[in-house]
């Protein structure tokens, strides 16, 4: 085939919202900066996910949905959430079976900064939930904010995942503008594919769709000519509240793009999923070490801060500290109990998945485990179980994008960490808290008197 037979268009969507307000119960609660809405979620679900679904634009794209926006569209908004799942349309009998959606970290953690066990679990938990969702074994998996490590990559590869996303500048030896996919071969004859993103064209969309002229006259003055000089697959990859949220009305773009104005172009318009079981990779790449899709070198956004002149964010570097600590010592209390059951913690943790979701109950789930053993030791490995989860939602991206010391985030993280800390005391271990206490007195910042000590006092007030 020629350049000019052999055309294929991809828009994939990443969909997500940061876990607010109770850890315990998902309930987010009123958020009066969201008004006229009740909160940001059913704002940015009106103007986003339901123009979109209403639309048909998920029947068309690749998309990737985040567990805590998913969670929430099924308690509030039933038929979203219903469209995102039906839209998958995966083909029955097929092997592998093809669909729209891609997996994604449960937690939305910056993989490259997790323990190799976490990010295990991290994939596993959010392999589990895509199975729940959609019914079938995910092909490709949506790596948060794009951020890569090769331990990443290794870990997606025994679980059985078959491809992943990254933006160009986070990749070597690929050919500029076409998508691939490509292979990356990992340690001990493993190997992944990787499909790469057109940075410059996934930018225009991202920050400059309302300036584009719409659909049709975008297609014509950029599309076209593209479609003279590549070949292959073009991907533009991108935040899914873009089309809707971002920029009011631009569902409509998407929807003209995708039904219309991309096939005028010369495009076939494909799913990454459809796109790769259709064309294996045949080059190999390497890959760019820590990296993600965001502006700044480095993953230093989620981990020391920076100090300029707008914001001072190395409050960024105590939080963490004061989180790694935390989960240092829920971790040790945990493997402690489970060792003294002889079996494996991190594996037992993995499987619990099935009662975060709801498809088994807790002390039914612990007793196929521990078939002999008394009610009440049962009882405390179902809490260190569930200081396990929160400890595991301390670390969303968002706590770490929020770039206020006194924002939601950061103030979702410190619960998180102050109730897994609780169900560790009530287990009968030691109180993780006083810990707690100390390292977030120095997270501090000068553009605020507020301090993780201020917000930790207001956490466990509002606990009691």
């Amino acid at each position: 085939m020629s350049k000019i037979e052999s055309s294929w268009l991809c828009i994939h969507g990443h969909f997500s919202q940061p876990p607010r307000g109770n850890p315990l119960t998902g309930e987010i609660g009123q958020e009066t900066d969201a008004a006229p809405y009740y909160n940001w979620n059913q704002r940015i679900a009106e103007t986003a996910y339901r123009p979109n679904a209403e639309i048909g634009n998920f029947n068309h794209i690749s998309y990737s949905f985040g567990q805590p926006l998913l969670n929430w569209l099924a308690q509030n908004m039933p038929a979203v959430y219903d469209s995102v799942s039906q839209s998958d349309q995966h083909a029955e009998g097929v092997d592998p079976m093809p669909g729209h959606a891609l997996a994604t970290a449960y937690d939305h953690v910056i993989l490259p900064l997790a323990r190799n066990r976490d990010k295990q679990t991290q994939i596993q938990w959010g392999i589990a939930a895509f199975k729940q969702v959609y019914g079938r074994q995910p092909l490709g998996f949506w790596l948060p904010e794009l951020a890569v490590d090769t331990e990443t990559l290794v870990a997606l590869a025994e679980a059985g995942i078959q491809y992943t996303v990254l933006a160009e500048k986070q990749v070597q030896g690929h050919v500029p503008g076409n998508a691939g996919p490509y292979l990356v071969r990992l340690p001990q004859g493993r190997s992944i594919a990787v499909f790469v993103r057109h940075d410059t064209l996934s930018a225009e969309i991202s920050f400059n769709i309302h300036n584009l002229g719409g659909a049709g006259y975008w297609s014509h003055s950029t599309l076209s000519p593209l479609r003279k000089h590549t070949s292959g697959l073009v991907l533009l990859a991108t935040s899914g509240e873009t089309f809707g949220h971002h920029f009011v009305g631009e569902e409509q773009f998407l929807h003209w793009l995708v039904n219309h104005e991309a096939q005028h172009a010369g495009f076939e318009v494909t799913t990454l999923d459809q796109y790769f079981i259709q064309h294996s990779p045949k080059k190999t790449i390497q890959v760019e070490e820590r990296t993600s899709w965001g502006v700044a070198t480095g993953l230093n956004e989620w981990t020391t801060g920076q100090n300029d002149a707008r914001h001072d964010t190395t409050w960024k570097g105590a939080l963490r500290r004061a989180l790694d600590n935390t989960a240092s010592e829920i971790d040790h209390a945990y493997a402690t109990a489970v060792q003294g059951f002889q079996l494996d913690p991190w594996a037992l943790r993995n499987q619990y998945i099935s009662v975060m979701l709801g498809m088994e109950e807790g002390e039914a789930w612990i007793t196929q485990h521990l078939p002999d053993t008394e009610h009440r030791s049962k009882k405390q490995l179902l809490n260190l179980l569930h200081a396990q989860q929160l400890a595991q939602h301390m670390y969303t991206s968002y706590t770490f994008t929020d770039n206020q010391l006194h924002g939601r985030q950061p103030y979702y993280a410190i619960t998180c960490a102050a109730l897994a800390a609780n169900l560790v005391r009530q287990a009968g271990y030691a109180d993780v808290g006083e810990r707690l206490a100390q390292d977030l007195a120095v997270m501090t910042s000068k553009d605020t008197p507020v301090t993780g000590a201020t917000i930790l006092r207001e956490v466990l007030a509002a606990l009691d």
